[in-house]
């Protein structure tokens, strides 16, 4: 069973996969082990199943964004699968640790009395944070959040993966580190030395769909980085004999278009992996006019899009899936999403008319993944009806 520190996310067990540095981990607020994702597969879904016959059941796999720490993560995931049940789509979330806002946002404020001097004065605000995300380790924080989801389907006996610190590698007490002040420990009962959480539960999926073909279909929901994620969960589920995904749904993508069109685009399509692929995404004026808090405190005037488009890729001013002007600057994507291919639809909020699982009033990064009117144009995709259980709303 996932075990708690603190016991509130108890009732997350049969639908929690909960990672660090791309490992299964004991330890947190939550801890999944290699025998949690077995009884997904071997007891919890299967009973669902039975308890809704008549139609395969949709499996829904989300991954959250790269602004998540932890607790955040668990918590959304707590509100949300509740109402996914009610829905009949059996729900299981990624929790992968992020926390890129807390670290993205001590690096920008310890880069400001650092850096100040450096600025040339006529620099705006927003440029300001740009240049110090730059130049006091953003590109690092958001390189390390990349390489945490590619870690995560790692092949059995891939080497160990390298703490976000520069300490010993996860589940690694090295010289002089007291047992109990270690990292949380790699999970290795069931699982290959070193393999990659999502691996594995990639490896069980496509034992499950042998062993119970036809009882379900396939679906997948990335916010924000949790595009990069499932950029990686998609690959692996592919490499382990996953036949195909009915629908990925990306929520204000984080993912490079060069990463998208090299990874993604040649999956869609009958008998490619990808049945169907939307995105849902604030449009250009809703993501001007978001901004990027932490403590409550505004540190960027736009959308948290626009600092990883300017500032926290290799190349500055790199072209996202989740920004509307990159998309239609670029002739495939322009293409590919002109409405030809019914399959394939990106939806900028707002978007308040036309079918009801095509709309969107999403007016914040962060919050898209809790907005009604998103979630339940996303819900109608997977589900495949019109009729359903209204989304709960924010958190609480």
């Amino acid at each position: 069973m996932t075990t708690t520190a603190d016991g509130g996310f108890m009732s997350l067990s049969p639908h929690l996969v909960n990672l660090r540095n791309g490992r299964l981990t004991v330890g947190g607020l939550a801890s999944t082990t290699a025998e949690d994702v077995d009884r997904i597969f071997e007891v919890h879904l299967p009973r669902f199943i039975a308890e809704h016959p008549g139609r395969p059941v949709p499996l829904m796999f989300w991954a959250h964004g790269g602004l998540v720490p932890e607790r955040t993560g668990l918590a959304a995931a707590t509100h949300h699968v509740p109402w996914w049940l009610a829905n009949g789509v059996y729900p299981v979330y990624f929790v992968w640790e992020t926390g890129l806002l807390e670290a993205l946002a001590t690096r920008i404020r310890n880069g400001i009395d650092r850096l100040r001097p450096a600025v040339p004065f006529e620099e705006a605000a927003d440029m300001f944070v740009e240049w110090i995300a730059r130049h006091a380790g953003g590109r690092a924080v958001w390189a390390d959040l990349k390489a945490g989801a590619a870690r995560s389907v790692d092949p059995a006996d891939s080497p160990s993966p390298i703490a976000d610190d520069g300490d010993a590698a996860a589940g690694d007490v090295g010289p002089g580190t007291d047992a109990d002040d270690a990292d949380p420990d790699v999970v290795e009962g069931g699982i290959g030395a070193d393999e990659g959480g999502a691996r594995y539960v990639a490896r069980k999926l496509a034992e499950f769909l042998r062993q119970y073909p036809g009882t379900v279909t396939l679906h997948a929901v990335g916010h924000s980085a949790g595009s990069i994620f499932h950029s990686y969960f998609l690959r692996a589920a592919f490499e382990e004999g996953v036949p195909a995904f009915e629908s990925f749904i990306f929520l204000d993508p984080a993912i490079l278009i060069e990463e998208f069109k090299r990874d993604i685009v040649p999956r869609i399509g009958n008998g490619n992996g990808i049945y169907a692929l939307s995105t849902f995404a604030l449009g250009n004026q809703r993501a001007l006019d978001d901004e990027c808090k932490f403590l409550n405190i505004t540190f960027y005037n736009k959308s948290l899009l626009y600092l990883v488009h300017h500032a926290l890729e290799d190349e500055e001013d790199a072209p996202l899936l989740g920004l509307q002007e990159n998309v239609e600057a670029d002739p495939v994507l322009r293409e590919m999403f002109s409405g030809a291919d019914p399959r394939v639809q990106a939806i900028w909020s707002p978007q308040l008319d036309g079918p009801l699982d095509s709309r969107s009033d999403a007016r914040a990064h962060a919050g898209i993944d809790s907005e009604p009117v998103t979630m339940e144009s996303v819900a109608r995709r997977i589900i495949g009806q019109e009729n359903i259980e209204s989304f709960p709303g924010i958190l609480p």
